[in-house]
């Protein structure tokens, strides 16, 4: 009962409002009174064939010497003197402790504070003197006279490490604070004027571009510059001077499209002959401006014949045909040799029907595709 007593009271000084706290630093005096409330299996025998008296609860006196920090903790070693009566005869008890004091924060006078600590207890009882070692912890709350004087009282519950008892002690003293330091006044604060909160250069009421980062140049209106006016500010534009009206990404760069571009070459020959027309001169040079307009590009002539004649022999005229517009290429249209290579097929892919004479020159033909992936800007 008396553990959840305490636990509803600490919670209670949870509750407290914070905000700023400034306290005073230095030594501290703290003598005190209080009620100290002996758990109910505390007892003594007045002799070993008596029944156990429990104690009776009863007052205190105490002196704490500490230090308060120009933090939220003080540290205090106190020393407790007290008594208690049963019918088996008086009982005197001292106490030895070293406690911690933490203050919460708050904006007035009142200061909660939480308290946890460990000693020794002596009972000088009828037929012996005792000692065990406790732990205490608790909650107290101060209000503060002036820089000096301080009310102070708090409970805590003390629990044996020795024995299965846990008393509670309720006290109330005045704390002096000798040769103390206060924290400094604040500086007067400066005469009110335009409020920059991004110091821009640009006042608040004008800055129609919150936030902009340090350092960055800005306009009268406390917006980034962008000479290049692409929409990207100049801290952020990786491609400066892009044109105008020009879509950039978020780096201010052009964006890229890609998209395919390819030629096509279909050069046919007379019956047995590896001869090439005039008529498709102008057409295999398309192909070689093409390979120069882009010059990632590479070229694979392939040569085609009917079925006419032996396997063997249209498989060695189809390879003469592609190399045939192959040389062209290189020698009349100047193409690196590294780019273009030649193959037959001899009469292994017709395009057409072999049994008709369309069909059979359909065939007989030097074919080419040369493709490639182009970037091209968006518009």
């Amino acid at each position: 009962m008396k553990n959840k007593l305490l636990v509803a009271i600490c919670a209670a000084g949870l509750l407290q409002t914070t905000g700023s706290f400034a306290d005073d630093s230095g030594f501290t005096i703290t003598p005190s009174i209080g009620y100290y409330d002996f758990d109910s299996d505390r007892s003594v025998r007045a002799d070993p064939s008596a029944d156990p008296e429990s104690y009776d609860d009863d007052g205190f006196y105490s002196i704490g010497l500490g230090y308060r920090m120009d933090n939220p903790w003080q540290i205090e070693l106190a020393y407790l003197d007290g008594d208690s009566g049963t019918s088996a005869g008086d009982i005197d008890f001292s106490q030895l402790r070293l406690d911690a004091l933490y203050h919460m924060s708050t904006d007035n006078n009142v200061v909660p504070y939480w308290v946890i600590g460990a000693g020794e207890n002596e009972f000088d009882e009828p037929t012996e003197t005792r000692d065990e070692s406790f732990i205490n912890y608790g909650v107290g709350f101060k209000y503060a006279f002036n820089n000096i004087l301080t009310a102070r009282t708090d409970l805590r519950a003390i629990t044996s490490l020795d024995e299965e008892d846990t008393d509670i002690a309720l006290t109330l003293g005045l704390q002096f604070l000798l040769g103390g330091s206060s924290s400094p006044a604040p500086a007067p604060a400066p005469a009110a004027g335009p409020v920059d909160s991004d110091n821009d250069g640009v006042s608040d009421a004008n800055d129609n571009c919150p936030n902009t980062p340090a350092g960055v140049e800005v306009n009268s209106r406390g917006c980034a510059l962008d000479d290049d006016n692409d929409g990207v500010a100049n801290h952020l534009d990786n491609c400066p001077g892009s044109e105008a009206g020009a879509r950039v990404d978020s780096e201010g760069c052009y964006i890229l499209l890609k998209e395919s571009r390819e030629i096509e070459l279909e050069v046919n020959f007379p019956n047995n002959s590896s001869v090439i027309s005039d008529q498709y001169l102008s057409e295999i040079k398309e192909v070689a401006d093409f390979m120069t307009e882009y010059p990632n590009t590479a070229a694979v002539i392939e040569g085609h014949t009917d079925d006419r004649g032996s396997e063997s022999y249209n498989q060695e005229l189809s390879e003469r045909r592609a190399a045939k517009v192959a040389e062209v290429l290189v020698q009349q249209f100047s193409v690196d040799a590294g780019r273009v290579s030649s193959v037959g097929y001899g009469e292994a892919r017709p395009k057409a029907d072999n049994e008709t004479s369309a069909g059979r020159s359909a065939n007989r033909r030097v074919v080419a595709v040369i493709s490639t992936t182009v970037e091209k800007r968006a518009e």
